[in-house]
């Protein structure tokens, strides 16, 4: 079964959306395997800047954003959180060790578990490690990884960096044919099962 590589930041609302669509994608095709390449939104020195409300908004009937398309297309509820931004660089390092010791699906279940669903800062060194145990990582290892930036740079940053990759959204699934961004699962699953066809015809 063939292996497809996905760009994500686990602070991307959109990711935690592809995570879940991943998990139907490997019920529906058994075998299929993902790996996870970070691309960090936030890297230091960037700000997040929402864009300016509608000063009109008020007046006009309600539309629903790109994002709750999404969501209401697959059947999704956001988890609330609070309004802070984890700094996901060292999560994502992290990801690439659980990757090299072949427990990356394990650990960002785990990280983006405790991140949206539990409401936990990522950049917490402490956080992690407990991520990684409950991931069967080897923590003192891993703990190690995280110190000496042993990743650093299998972290792509926004935006120059990732747009030169060709990435401009996450999550950015990397089909043979043609990388998609920020899909409804019926797409991701059609392009799937050509995927895997052209796949086993080659």
């Amino acid at each position: 079964m063939p292996i497809l590589e996905v760009a994500h930041d686990i602070i991307c609302p959109w990711c935690w959306v592809g995570r879940i669509q991943a998990k139907k994608l490997r019920n529906e095709f058994p075998g299929l395997s993902f790996i996870w390449k970070g691309y960090e939104l936030l890297p230091a020195g960037m700000e997040y800047n929402p864009p300016a409300p509608d000063p009109n908004a008020p007046v006009k009937p309600r539309t629903p954003s790109r994002f709750e398309l999404l969501l209401a297309a697959d059947g999704l509820v956001l988890p609330e959180r609070l309004s802070y931004r984890s700094v996901s660089r060292m999560a994502l390092e992290g990801a690439e060790y659980a990757l090299e010791v072949g427990r990356q699906e394990e650990y960002l279940d785990g990280v983006y578990n405790i991140y949206w669903e539990e409401d936990r800062d990522i950049s917490d060194p402490g956080v992690l490690a407990k991520v990684a145990e409950d991931a069967g990582l080897n923590v003192d290892e891993f703990m190690d990884a995280l110190k000496s930036r042993k990743y650093k740079d299998s972290v792509v940053e926004y935006d120059e960096p990732a747009h030169a990759a060709g990435i401009w959204n996450v999550p950015t699934w990397k089909f043979p044919a043609e990388w998609v961004a920020e899909q409804p699962y019926t797409v991701l699953r059609e392009m799937m099962q050509q995927f895997i066809k052209d796949s086993s015809n080659g």
